[in-house]
């Protein structure tokens, strides 16, 4: 049977074994974390230059295309819509004379309500 002193020779030996295995890590670990925050420092410049790269001409797919990401972060001002499709829709009227509409013509219709309404009544009659 091993002394104390013996097991703890071997545990120190172990021990020194693993510290310097983790050395070469420490170290990458260490430049690692500079250069993403030297990454993150260039973020908010990129980010800059594409928002003018779209404010020339250029549209998000044609700069992915040529190799260019979209940016983490976008410039703060007016969020980036869509170019030229978006079209805001123009909101129904609802009258306001409810002496003659029932309370459920006053409610929107759902999209397919009509359809299973039909198929319900055919349902019911068959």
């Amino acid at each position: 049977m091993a002394s104390a002193q013996e097991i703890r020779q071997r545990m120190k030996e172990i021990q020194e074994a693993r510290e310097a295995a983790f050395e070469p890590l420490a170290e990458i670990l260490e430049e690692r974390q500079e250069l993403q925050r030297q990454l993150a420092d260039l973020d908010e410049p990129y980010g800059k230059a594409f928002a003018e790269a779209e404010a020339a001409g250029w549209t998000a797919e044609e700069l992915k295309n040529i190799g260019a990401e979209e940016p983490v972060k976008r410039p703060k001002g007016r969020p980036r819509g869509k170019r030229g499709t978006a079209k805001k829709a123009v909101p129904e009227t609802v009258s306001t004379d409810t002496s003659t509409a029932s309370p459920a013509a006053a409610a929107p219709a759902q999209e397919g309500a009509g359809e299973a309404a039909a198929a319900t009544a055919g349902s019911l009659s068959g």
